[in-house]
């Protein structure tokens, strides 16, 4: 057997996930009740289940690449502001809800860098270089991860689907060769 992990509401949920079980035995053959029961079973699995940890995985995932894109921005902004070094500058800061307020900066040795979990450390220009490298290669390693991820569930869905039109008894032509799991 093999256990399907699952978030639910901040928790752990284990599922039983066995593809053979999908197969029907040649004594159910015959019995249309057996069929329908496991065709629903599967079917309210690919629904419930997986289409779910799919929706959740990807906005996960969309989430991860907005960090990323605000990293690469702060690098922007200190590849800017780095060599106008002991001038104070003019800047436009956003002050929330994308509203955007003048501002001007009187010391610009040092810059803050949010490193996780909320908390914000004064580096110098160099040492903000190597930190925003450093998050940036961990977030894209785990946006990769959860590509990986998403994949693996669109590989179940497509599977069980398979097997769902197989033990409905269509034929090569009436399947539909593309799936579409986002519906």
């Amino acid at each position: 057997k093999q256990w399907y992990q699952r978030r639910v509401r901040g928790y752990m949920a284990y599922y039983d996930y066995n593809p053979e079980s999908i197969l029907v035995n040649q004594s159910e053959v015959h019995s249309s009740d057996a069929v329908a029961e496991k065709i629903q079973k599967y079917e309210e699995f690919v629904n419930e289940v997986l289409k779910n940890d799919l929706k959740y995985v990807l906005e996960q995932r969309d989430s991860v690449y907005e960090e990323i894109s605000e990293y690469t921005k702060l690098q922007t902004y200190i590849d800017r502001v780095h060599p106008i070094k002991k001038r104070p500058i003019k800047s436009k800061v956003n002050i929330g809800c994308e509203y955007f307020m003048q501002a001007e900066v009187k010391n610009t040795d040092y810059i803050f860098v949010d490193v996780g979990l909320g908390l914000h450390v004064q580096c110098t220009f160099e040492e903000a270089t190597r930190v925003v490298k450093k998050k940036i290669d961990q977030l894209t390693v785990k946006a990769e991860k959860m590509t990986d991820k998403s994949c693996d569930i669109k590989s179940r869905i497509k599977l069980i689907v398979q097997a769902l039109a197989e033990l409905q008894g269509l034929d090569k032509e009436q399947r539909n060769p593309q799936i579409d799991i986002f519906n």
